[in-house]
């Protein structure tokens, strides 16, 4: 069995991780996009939006206007079976298009600057209110 850990967060710019299910999660995740006049999701499906595996969404954040595509950890076997779920940054842009995935160069560890610039937002506008939702703080790692 793939553990949570392992699967969907190789090269990801940050983790976050949950005690619910997949299911659960994904309920509360769309749930705050849907209520949220920051957040829009991507309504054009493609292989990096496909509601399932990967989500691209666009937040706004004061003057920052930022483009993320998330993953959520696992695979269906896993989803189905475990109690726990994850979403972690794939790749993250800024209004300038400086960005890109950890794994690329595009978000190096030391380019704080610019990581900050990424994953505050994120964490504001839709982490801090999907753990609203589950009535329950993540547990993250870089």
């Amino acid at each position: 069995m793939t553990s949570c850990m392992e699967a969907g967060t190789h090269s990801s710019i940050k983790y976050y991780q949950y005690n619910v299910s997949k299911q659960d999660l994904e309920k509360a995740l769309q749930h705050v996009i849907i209520s949220s006049n920051t957040i829009h999701q991507d309504r054009m499906k493609d292989y990096y939006n496909d509601d399932t595996t990967y989500v691209t969404i666009n937040i706004a954040y004061g003057k920052i206007f930022n483009n993320y595509i998330f993953r959520y950890g696992g695979n269906k076997d896993y989803w189905d079976t475990s109690k726990k779920s994850s979403i972690s940054i794939a790749y993250a842009h800024n209004k300038d298009g400086e960005g890109g995935s950890a794994g690329n160069g595009g978000v190096e560890w030391y380019n704080y600057k610019l990581k900050a610039e990424l994953v505050e937002p994120f964490e504001k506008e839709l982490i801090s209110k999907i753990d609203n939702e589950l009535g329950m703080k993540h547990i993250d790692s870089e």
